[in-house]
This record gives C-alpha cells, sequence and structure tokens, in this order.
C-alpha cells in the first residue's frame, strides 16, 4: 500500500492513500482531506501532489480538485458534481464521457 509523505513544520508524517478521499487547491498550497474527518494543509502543488499519487486511483476531475475513485458514491450528470461517501461534493468540469473514461480506467464499476 502506498503512502504520501506529508511534511509540516512540527512534523514528518506518511498518509496511506486509501484513506485519502480528495485534494483541493489553494495556490501553492494543497489540502487534503482525509476519511477520518483531518484535514492536512501541505506546502505543495496539486500538480505535485498527482504526481505522487497513484493515477490509477486518483483523477483529476478540475483545475482545484484530485479524488479517489475508490470513495465516488453518486455523479450527479445534470448539475455536475460527484459526492464522495463522505457527502462532500465536488464539481467536475470534464465531459460525463472524459470523466466516466477515467473513472472506469483500471477499475470495476
Amino acid at each position: 500500500m502506498k503512502k504520501l509523505m506529508v511534511s509540516s513544520q512540527e512534523s514528518l508524517r506518511l498518509v496511506s492513500c486509501s484513506d485519502i478521499l480528495y485534494c483541493k487547491s489553494d495556490n501553492c498550497y494543497t489540502s487534503i482531506f482525509l476519511n477520518n474527518g483531518e484535514e492536512l494543509v501541505v506546502c505543495k502543488s496539486l500538480k505535485k501532489i498527482s504526481q505522487e499519487l497513484n493515477p490509477l486511483l486518483f483523477i483529476r476531475v478540475n483545475q482545484s480538485y484530485l479524488i479517489n475513485k475508490d470513495f465516488i458514491k453518486i455523479i450527479d450528470k445534470k448539475n455536475k458534481f460527484i459526492e464522495l461517501a463522505s457527502s462532500q461534493r465536488i464539481p467536475f468540469t470534464t465531459t460525463i464521457s472524459e470523466l466516466l473514461s477515467l473513472i472506469s480506467a483500471n477499475f470495476e464499476i
């Protein structure tokens, strides 16, 4: 199981990729939201984080969000959002066919 190294001023932490719900970009910082409700803020761009995570498990659904496919609960095609198991709603900007292609790549649906 792959882990992501998360560094803060106080500590260095290894986070299991399977515990990450989604990541949200805020300029050069990225918030990492875990399935236990915890939020970690790191001084890395979303692009850098996405390069460190498994591309078969995580998909970029818009400029600001990277989500874990394992936590997708609902895809609302009409309103263009993805609801995660945590009830968090993430907007997507890709076409529905592109989104489904990303989700179904090496993933059983």
